[in-house]
């Protein structure tokens, strides 16, 4: 970003002013107190280089960890090996640490793309991209539709785009305008993109119906659109390079009409959580879990474009590597047992979460509360969640995070964060309950159990490529794993579970 060396020297003096100079190592804010005797080894075990590592790998070595890619099962293997390293009991199939089911990815077959006119070839795989789960054989006129500004709509001239094939090229247009495209009811809408990247595997839980389809959507390069717009005869004398007025739309139709196929193939992927657990030192208490995770996935590789994901969520992950780390060198170890999940699928609909609650490892009615993190080390700044309205300031965010939900079904589950809060120091925010729904202690909460979401804020880096490791605050990463590894040790070694006290 144009801005993150002025950000970064807002962080240093900030923290200059606050701190003076303090250990990389076991730093935490500004009054804060030492941990418990008994605690202090696994809690000083948590250090930021340590953190930077584990996260480095997760962010740069595993391609953007999409569900279903092959990054994605690489950053699986990484945590399992450390889980596995940790002494933890693996908790997922077949004595294993993954908890798997299978997706299926698509992708059009290689060589089956065909965009001609009268037999003659205009556009090839590297012109054209498909996104349909189902093969395409279609012939329809072509028409280009150019529009501008948010004001644009078809209105009366959707009648124009019925049985047609699209192409369009627009600039800030509203989503109503292109939900008005596919009303219209057009057998197909190519965008013109300035380039397109490799094709890649489309993801999905539920298997495609690969027979085919009388719709086939998707993109164009601007180059391929322009040389096949010059090749064909248009009814006027437009051409991508004419200026469109802002709110305006134009439609122009063209001859001959166009056969439009490709052959969509889809193979099974298999998916997996990955879980391992600390077992409980209490003879009757150890049936019973104290359950902690993060989403492993991101958004991974589109084209030739990583999203590395380094806040959101190769934090929260890297949190609960530290923190199994933590557990596994603590000398007394907790009565209940401490289950540590890092999911799949989180960005696709929780769907790694929801599998888990739906065919637990140890039933959901012995999990006693569930702490979650999803993006733990970003000092936030900008519009929050969208809103105008709520804008933060990097300079006032640098010791602060989100507690989301912690008082939604159990009071006291916050009243024991805020406690062990006092050996770390963050300064909490409870203005994110609008986010209770995006992340994967949901599916937890939704069956009962008491929750906590751990979240450090939007900043305008959240979903892009610009996610990256440069710029997370690994203070804040292990000062949230520090919080947590504590609140999981005195949830554990409670005498009764935490109360629920909120319907």
């Amino acid at each position: 970003m144009k801005d993150i060396r002025l950000c970064l020297a807002m962080r240093i003096l900030a923290w200059t002013a606050l701190l003076g100079i303090a250990s990389m190592a076991t730093a935490q804010y500004p009054g804060a107190v030492p941990p418990p005797d008994s605690l202090k080894k696994g809690f000083d075990s948590i250090t930021q280089s340590e953190a930077k590592d584990y996260l480095t790998f997760l962010a740069t070595k595993c391609e953007g960890r999409g569900t279903g890619q092959p990054g994605f099962q690489k950053a699986a293997d990484y945590v399992a090996d450390h889980f596995r390293r940790f002494g933890l009991k693996p908790m997922g199939d077949n004595g294993t640490f993954f908890q798997s089911t299978t997706f299926y990815r698509t992708r059009t077959k290689p060589g089956s793309l065909v965009f001609e006119a009268d037999g003659k070839k205009l556009a090839s795989e590297k012109d054209v991209q498909l996104r349909s789960s189902s093969s395409v054989d279609l012939t329809a006129p072509l028409v280009l539709v150019r529009a501008a500004g948010a004001a644009a709509t078809l209105g009366t001239t959707a009648d124009q785009l019925k049985d047609k094939i699209v192409i369009l090229d627009s600039k800030d247009v509203s989503r109503k305008f292109r939900n008005e495209l596919f009303l219209a009811g057009a057998v197909s809408v190519l965008t013109v993109r300035p380039t397109l990247g490799a094709a890649t595997w489309d993801v999905s839980q539920t298997a495609p119906n690969i027979s085919t389809s009388a719709r086939g959507d998707g993109s164009i390069t601007r180059d391929a659109a322009k040389r096949i717009l010059d090749t064909l005869a248009p009814q006027a004398g437009i051409t991508l390079d004419t200026p469109v007025a802002d709110g305006a739309v134009s439609i122009h139709a063209y001859n001959p009409a166009i056969h439009l196929a490709a052959i969509r193939e889809s193979e099974p992927v298999k998916v997996s959580n990955v879980v391992g657990l600390i077992e409980g030192s209490d003879p009757t208490l150890k049936a019973e879990v104290v359950g902690l995770g993060g989403h492993l996935d991101h958004l991974g590789k589109r084209g030739d474009v990583v999203y590395p994901g380094a806040d959101d969520d190769g934090s929260g992950s890297t949190a609960v590597l530290c923190i199994a780390k933590a557990l596994s060198i603590t000398p007394v170890k907790p009565k209940r047992s401490i289950l540590l999940m890092t999911f799949f699928g989180e960005e696709m609909g929780l769907l790694g979460s929801r599998f888990l609650s739906e065919h637990p490892p140890i039933p959901l009615d012995r999990m006693v509360s569930e702490l979650q993190m999803d993006m733990v080390a970003r000092d936030s700044y900008g519009p929050q969640n969208g809103d105008p309205n709520r804008i933060d300031k990097l300079e006032e965010n640098l010791d602060t995070i989100r507690l989301v939900g912690s008082k939604r079904i159990s009071t006291e589950l916050d009243t024991i964060i805020q406690e062990q809060n006092k050996s770390i120091g963050f300064k909490f925010k409870y203005d994110a309950e609008d986010v209770y729904t995006r992340s994967d202690h949901y599916n937890f909460a939704r069956h009962g159990v008491p929750i906590a979401f751990l979240f450090d804020g939007f900043t305008p880096d959240y979903h892009q490529p610009s996610d990256t490791v440069d710029k997370i605050d690994f203070l804040k990463l292990t000062n949230a794993a520090k919080l947590y590894y504590l609140t999981a040790m005195t949830v554990a070694n409670l005498d009764h579970r935490p109360v629920h006290d909120v319907k």
